[in-house]
């Protein structure tokens, strides 16, 4: 076993986590002199309500004294605008989409960095993919313009260093000037999945690694110097081609890093393989073991070190709680005393947001402090040190203390006997305030029979969208029970209720008496006999799976803001011929048996014109539309704009097929394998990897979440219909 550094211990997060649903915060203001304030908890409020961005991934300040604040656009776009909550417009600083390559979902203009001296020197730092020379990153410099210091100069680009990249993922893109006066830059292990080339302990590639440069001088030929006190600098390390720029590495994918303004350390937020998101203080020439090691856990044990010891993170969480880390800051502003010292940092698949703070003792103590529900791509501060939240939902946000703590399930019953949903809880019947509903395609899961219900306060109603998903009012619950397929024994029951500020989410599991179901906000598996085919005339056999309830980050995940949360009520999966409520004849049309309970509100429907889902396994109907539906409900939820999938495709049902980004396109993750695969090869289902993913389990499986099981008839359909594509 190769040691790893234990100096700081870390905490696993999980631990944390399950008392965190259920206890207040406490935040500690020693840092900054004050007393220990007691707050009831974080939150966040939108910062500059009049204004949208698209797809912002990093906010900033020039430190030139103007508070001004600068957004940075994925497509190659930067905006400023004033630092006021009443603020209306914005003004675009740099336009340099010309140069940037979006081909990959991780590409874009990724991070921007103001030189230290930029009130005097008018220059700052971009950190970007190249369309210009493609699978390139660019790390450039621009002056701003000389007559107007909201517009920069796009013609004044001086390009630093180039890197190539591999792939089209894993691009680092954090950039940012530390306290020394140097410029600090990350790169990703150069993309694919589990580093395949080795680039994490590998000291002759910038990949997979923190660098450090000196943008005011010049060496070696290159447009920036070396820092002499640069870990491997030296002459000792020109023998064996380690690269000077190097401050830290054993890196994946540092999204986002930041520095204290305190204390100077430098924070790094790694973005994991399969199991685990971390956290690490970055400390000089520090190796953090990607890929011997993801966080804590040993992931590929023929890797070798590139030095004797790794250093493990400070805090961790497992993709029961998130799926993608966003780095933050360490909390330094004036307005909020009781935040002072703390680290925050979020997950961008769940919207889970955590603060993070050094204990008397020396521990890490990690708290998870809000379900945002935001797609959190990144953080940023203003020039006094009040922290922001960017999300692809185009809003800015503030990060502030809240009256409400992140208990969101404190009162919720810890049975769903006491939930007021079943008025029978051993039969399993709904009270009369649940309605029940039907879908025309339902989302796989692991053949389970499911039957849906939703609730509204009194006098409220649906409100109809004839496409995309309907609004729901605030105090709406919904129901998703779950049976067995063979002796219909309940397995497990999910609500979720629409509050004020968005959604919250979890599950029941039942007990083996079918006679109560238990509160399970941080998920659970276990096992559940499934029947298997025998021979004519026998018994059938029982196998066990592993049956997995999700956690209620895991819920997030699929309940996105980009597909409007509620993923079944809307117009397509409605339009079904249905019995009713009410008692209403077989074939009524189920929108118009709601219209005429005073469920929906708004109607325009037409039942003959209006979108309709035919079930991906009706062969009365079109093969390809087949298909379409059936990617639609099971990955669209994810992939679509702004969406937390990580392949830059769109598996909408309206989004035309050859504006999927699928067909003949190479993969951005692992290509499982399959020598020339494509997401989609056309007339090659062996050829294609989306196909693949859904056969598969474990790692790359689609869905990610919820299923231990192949869904043989989708993996048919699909294969039909991929096969027959020109």
């Amino acid at each position: 076993m190769i040691p790893r550094c234990t100096a700081q211990k870390p905490i696993h997060l999980r631990s944390f986590l399950l008392l965190a649903l259920f206890a207040t915060l406490v935040i500690s203001g020693t840092s900054n002199g004050q007393e220990d304030v007691v707050a009831t908890g974080v939150g966040i409020e939108p910062a500059f309500p009049a204004l949208r961005f698209n797809r912002p991934v990093q906010l900033t300040h020039a430190g030139d004294g103007s508070d001004r604040i600068f957004v940075v656009e994925q497509a190659g776009v930067v905006r400023v605008f004033e630092n006021a909550t009443d603020t209306r417009t914005s003004q675009v600083f740099l336009d340099i989409s010309d140069r940037i390559s979006r081909v990959g979902n991780e590409e874009g203009l990724l991070g921007l960095a103001f030189h230290p001296d930029y009130k005097t020197n008018g220059r700052f730092f971009v950190h970007y993919s190249s369309k210009i020379k493609d699978m390139h990153a660019v790390v450039a410099a621009f002056d701003v313009s000389q007559s107007d210091p909201n517009v920069a100069d796009p013609k004044s680009e001086q390009i630093l260093l180039e890197q190539k990249q591999p792939y089209r993922n894993h691009n680092g893109g954090a950039i940012e000037f530390g306290p020394d006066g140097y410029l600090y830059i990350s790169f990703g292990d150069g993309g694919k999945a589990n580093d395949p080339h080795l680039h994490g302990q590998n000291l002759k590639t910038l990949l997979g690694s923190i660098l450090r440069i000196d943008v005011d001088s010049k060496s070696d030929g290159k447009n920036y110097g070396i820092p002499q006190d640069n870990p491997f600098a030296g002459e000792k390390y020109k023998a064996v081609d380690a690269r000077p720029e190097i401050w830290a590495f054993g890196l994946r994918n540092v999204w986002r890093f930041s520095f204290d303004r305190k204390t100077g350390e430098l924070w790094a937020a790694d973005v994991g393989q399969n199991k685990l998101e971390e956290v690490n203080l970055i400390s000089r020439g520090g190796n953090y073991g990607w890929n011997r090691f993801e966080a804590n856990s040993d992931f590929r044990e023929d890797t070798r070190l590139a030095t004797n010891t790794a250093q493990p993170p400070v805090a961790h969480y497992s993709h029961q709680w998130g799926l993608s880390i966003t780095g933050g800051y360490v909390y330094r502003g004036n307005q909020f005393p009781q935040l002072a010292g703390l680290y925050f940092y979020a997950d961008y698949v769940s919207g889970n947001l955590w603060s993070l703070r050094k204990t008397e003792g020396g521990d890490y103590d990690s708290q998870l402090v809000r379900r945002t529900g935001k797609s959190v791509s990144s953080f940023g501060q203003d020039e006094n040190g009040e922290l922001f939240l960017c999300s692809f939902d185009g809003s800015i946000y503030r990060v502030v203390p809240s009256d409400e703590p992140e208990n969101a399930f404190k009162d919720w019953p810890q049975l769903l006997s006491k939930a007021g949903i079943f008025k029978s809880i051993t039969k399993q019947i709904v009270t009369d305030q649940f309605h029940s509903y039907q879908v025309n395609a339902p989302f796989w899961s692991d053949n389970a029979l499911k039957e849906r219900y939703f609730s509204l306060p009194e006098g409220k109603a649906l409100g109809y969208r004839s496409d995309g998903t309907w609004e729901v009012p605030i105090g709406a619950k919904l129901v998703k029970h779950f049976r067995h397929p063979s002796n219909r024994k309940p397995i497990e029951t999910r609500l979720i209720v629409r509050t004020e500020t968005g959604w919250e989410a979890a599950t029941y599991v039942w007990n083996k008496q079918s006679n109560d179901a238990e509160l399970v906000p941080e998920g659970k598996q276990f096992e559940v006999r499934h029947p298997i085919k025998s021979p004519a005339g026998r018994k059938p056999k029982w196998a066990p799976i592993t049956w997995h309830a999700p956690s209620a980050s895991e819920c997030s995940s699929c309940h996105t803001d980009a597909a409007g949360y509620v993923l079944g009520l809307n117009t397509a999966q409605l339009n079904c011929s249905v019995g009713g409520k009410a008692g209403d004849a077989e074939g009524q049309n189920q929108i118009e048996v709601w219209a005429k309970l005073g469920l929906v509100a708004n109607l325009d429907f037409d039942q003959k014109t209006a979108a309709k889902y035919c079930s991906p396994f009706d062969e009365s109907q079109d093969l390809a539309t087949r298909a379409r539906v059936l990617l639609d409900v099971n990955c669209a939820m994810c992939h679509r704009p702004n969406g937390p999938g990580n392949a830059n495709i769109d598996l909408r049902f309206a989004t035309q097929l050859e504006k999927t980004g699928t067909l003949d396109q190479p993969p951005a993750q692992t290509d499982l394998g399959i020598a020339g695969g494509k997401i989609i090869a056309p007339g090659k289902p062996a050829q294609s990897l989306l196909l693949h993913r859904m056969k598969t389990l474990g790692q790359g499986r689609m869905p990610t979440i919820g299923s231990n099981m192949v869904d043989q008839k989708a993996v048919e359909l699909l294969s039909e219909w991929i096969g027959e594509l020109e």
